[in-house]
This record gives C-alpha cells, structure tokens and sequence, in this order.
C-alpha cells in the first residue's frame, strides 16, 4: 500500500502580510515576510518597482517636506523645503536639470505643509506653513509672513473654500480659517473685510490639535487622544460647534494622515486606523491583524513625529513610512499588507504623490533624508532598482525581494511528512531568477529557478480571437524538495535588477509513518 499523498498551496497572496497571528492561525492565502514586494489586485506578489531621481543633481540639504502643484496651464511644479530654503522643478520634463533655489527663508526646524488655493479670490498659488505667518508661492516668487493680522500655523488644509489652519503654539487647542476663497486672511478677524477667525475647540478640554483632514462635509480635527470634526458649508461653517467623533484614538504621527475615498487614514501609538465623519475604526481583524502596532507601540514619540504616508494612486496603496523598518503598505482594494520596504526606503526624509509625465500617472515623490539628498520618484515601472538616472532604470542598486510564505503543515501538524515536489506559478523574464530555500524542523535545501526553464501555458491557444491563453506570461516550475519533517518553511528571493511576479506555491508531500 503506497503511502498517502498529502498537499498544501499558498493559493495567492491576497490575504497579505499577518505578522502577529500563530502559524496556525494564518490563512491559506496569507504570508509572513514581503519585503520589496506588494500585492497586486488579482492577488499575486511582486517585487516592487525601483526609482530614479527628478533631477541630475541633488537638493543641498535634507529636504524638509515637498509638495506637487498642478497649475490650470498643465505644468506640474515638483516643491522642496530643504533647511528653510524653497527648492522648485519642472516635474513634466524629467529629469530636470536641476533644483532651483527661490529667494525667501522659511523655518528650519519645522515641517513644512502646503495647500494650493486661491489668493485674493483669483490668483492660484500654494500656501506654506511653517510654524509662523502663513507664506506663499505664486509659481516665481516666495512671500513670506504674510498679514499684520494673520495667525501663525504649521498645518493647513482647503477645506468648504476657505484655508484651515493649527498648530499655533499660543493656541495649541486652536483651529484657524481663511476667508471665502482667500488664503492670505487665515485667523485674522481684525481687518475689515478680512473674512479669517478662530475657533477653540473644547471638545476634549485642552486637547492640543495635531493635525487637520478634510473627509466628506466634514473637516476631521486630530488631537493627541482624539478626534473632532467640524461641519458646515460656505459661509455657515464657522458658526458650526465642532463635536467628537472619537475620545480615546487620535495620534501623534501627524504627517501619517492619508485622505482617500471619503476616508482618513492615519498612524497612532494604537495602530492604524480609519476615520470617517462618524466613526473611527481599527484596519487590524482577528483575522488580519495590523502589522504595525507591534511596531508602534514600542516607538518614541520623536520617531512616531517621523513617521510619512501617502496614498499611491496608481496602484490603489497607502504608503507608510515607519522610522527604522521602511515602508509599509496597505491595498485599499485587497485590505491587506505587504511590506517593509527597505533599502533606500530606510532613509525617507518625507513623501508626496505628484503626476510627472503627459499622461499624468501619479507616482509618489520621497525625498531622501541621507546626505546624498535625492528626490526620487519611487515605484517607477520602467526602473529595476534604486535611485537610478530617469534614462536608464538599471543603473542604480539591485532591489533584494524576500517573500516568505506561511508555514504548511499539509493539513494535520502531528503527523511527520516526505516532501517531494513544491510547483511555483510565477512570471519571470528570460534573465530573471527565484531563489527557493526551504527548511523543516529535521532538513533544508535550495534551488534556484530561471526563466528559461520550466513549462507554460501554451500560448498559441486561444479563446478566442482577441484571448490568448498565458498571455500574462505565466510559466510553472517544478523543484525537487527531498526532506523530512512536520512542517515546511519556504523563502522565495530575488536579487537581481529585473522583475518578478509570483501568483501561487503548492507542494506535495507523502505521509511517514505505518503504511
């Protein structure tokens, strides 16, 4: 009697990264370790595309903060702070030639954010906030500190056609707003016409406010332990009590705020969390737990200050970026995670999204806060590795993807096993390569695949006219595994400069045993 043929499968990715729950708790279609890898929206995993770098030369500085502003002419101006100087860039025409300094200092100390707006009911411009009087960028000059009567902010945001503002050190329990459709008035009600106030928000006593999102009707106030919001339009909206929307979770990572869909998501010494305009909601389930909490609760609030997010449009992603272990992302269409990121992404300075070409694709930005200071337009699909010349995507650093996947145990954990064979559905150019290494509690091995071997789906076949069967170039490999144990780890890695996609593992396995 042949020994009973058991099998286990990583069926897809879908389910993402769970780094908290117990091996045999994870589901089938969760895994342990994507580093330099993301999901796809069909499910699979994939090494995460390189940089290159918007301009020839880099900033002098370690930017600060840096914003894309896409004029009603078409142009898109890429915007750096770097050591209180303003830095600009044709970002439609890259690589630029260089970042060009603009006369005007701003602070040095605090992080800068921009809004671009309306100044005196007419001209488009970007607001900036430093901490002082609001200062303000007309696409060729810089005028700093703005109005006699105006109020000091570090955070601002466009919000029912007026400038929003907090962070005000004298009223640190103070929001700020403009006039109807003129920025240059933000917290000044003394001058006639003016059309700026403030209002105090005692929703929760004292409460410093950190930072501000604009979600549906409402503008979301975050405090340090808690949310308001304030609601209203036009005219009305500053006669409307702000009310809580949440006591007991706000945040101290203010730049982890990420507006999408109705939706602000943000960072907080909890987690990471969802806020609408009613109710706040963790992103970890029983089932998916949030990688990021073991992470943050253990952080100091200097670094949980330095943590960056940012919502990549293009591939439906909110990007964090967490001090000390890289980016972290979540899909906002599968619900799950994949990440860190790390390599140049360990030294993340700030991160914008911006479009920087005619077709108007909008990547994200990140400046890099090492002292080569490179502003580098990240996840481009043409690079194959990192901070690379625009030209040529190959001529930076190799990426090294790691995906680990969840431990199999063949569906009964007591029982010992011989494993034979593991089969790996994965795209792979003709160049490309996957490192499999794979260890069980008695033995381990590797083996490495390439793309010029394997079978495929034949892709002369067809549907129809119009659909080719493999047309996603698909191929499935066979490895020889030759160990015995209880359970299987599996590792896949690439180090190369290319790209890999991988869609799904499975491995046979004989059962040990009395026959």
């Amino acid at each position: 009697m042949s020994r009973p043929l058991m099998r286990d499968a990583q069926i897809s990715f879908a389910g993402g990264l769970n780094t908290v729950s117990d091996d045999l708790a994870l589901q089938p279609d969760q895994i342990r370790l994507a580093q330099n890898a993301r999901l796809n929206e069909y499910g699979a995993i994939a090494k995460r595309n390189g940089s290159v770098k918007v301009a020839t030369t880099a900033l002098s500085n370690a930017p600060q903060n840096g914003f894309s502003w896409a004029r009603d002419s078409g142009a898109v101006q890429g915007m750096v702070v770097a050591n209180g100087t303003l830095y600009t860039a044709n970002m439609l025409s890259l690589p630029a030639a260089s970042w060009t300094s603009q006369t005007g200092t701003l602070s040095t100390s605090v992080t800068p954010t921009f809004a671009s707006f309306i100044s005196g009911g007419s001209t488009d411009v970007v607001y900036i906030a430093d901490g002082g009087k609001i200062n303000r960028w007309n696409g060729t000059t810089l005028t700093t500190d703005i109005g006699t009567n105006t109020q000091a902010v570090s955070v601002i945001k466009v919000h029912n056609q007026r400038l929003w503002g907090t962070g005000n050190s004298t009223y640190p329990d103070s929001i700020f707003y403009s006039g109807l459709n003129n920025g240059d008035s933000i917290g000044d009600a003394v001058t006639s016409g003016a059309g700026g106030g403030q209002i105090i928000v005692r929703t929760f006593s004292d409460e410093r406010i950190v930072g501000l999102a604009s979600v549906g009707s409402s503008l979301l106030i975050f405090h340090r332990r808690g949310i308001s919001r304030l609601t209203g339009f036009g005219q009305d909206d500053i006669t409307v009590q702000p009310e809580g929307v949440s006591s007991q979770t706000g945040t101290i990572a203010p730049f982890s705020i990420v507006e999408a869909d109705g939706v602000a998501y943000f960072l907080s010494d909890r987690g990471a969390f969802a806020a609408t305009e009613g109710a706040v909601a963790s992103l970890g389930t029983p089932s998916s737990p949030d990688p990021l909490l073991p992470l943050l609760q253990g952080m100091t609030e200097a670094n949980l200050a330095n943590v960056r997010g940012v919502l990549s449009r293009r591939t439906q992603e909110i990007w964090w970026f967490v001090p000390g272990y890289g980016i972290y992302t979540y899909h906002l269409t599968l619900r799950a995670w994949s990440g860190p990121w790390v390599g140049e992404y360990l030294n993340t300075a700030c991160l914008w999204v911006s479009p920087v070409n005619t077709s108007a694709d909008q990547f994200v930005i990140r400046g890099n806060s090492t002292s080569a200071y490179d502003v580098t337009v990240s996840d481009y699909p043409s690079a194959t590795s990192d901070i690379a010349t625009f030209a040529d995507g190959s001529t930076g650093t190799a990426i090294e993807m790691v995906v680990q996947l969840r431990r199999q145990y063949y569906g009964d954990d007591t029982l010992a096993k011989a494993f034979k064979w593991g089969y790996i559905n994965a795209v792979l150019g003709s160049s490309a390569s996957i490192v499999v290494e794979w260890i069980s509690d008695l033995g381990a091995g590797t083996e490495t695949i390439t793309g010029a071997a394997g079978g495929t789906w034949d892709p002369t076949a067809t549907w129809n006219a119009a659909l080719n069967w493999g047309s996603l170039g698909t191929r499935s490999y066979r490895i020889p595994l030759s160990t015995t144990g209880y359970y299987l780890d599996i590792k896949l890695s690439n180090s190369e400069k290319n790209s890999v996609t991988i869609s799904r593992w499975q491995t046979e396995a004989f059962a040990l045993g009395r026959r």
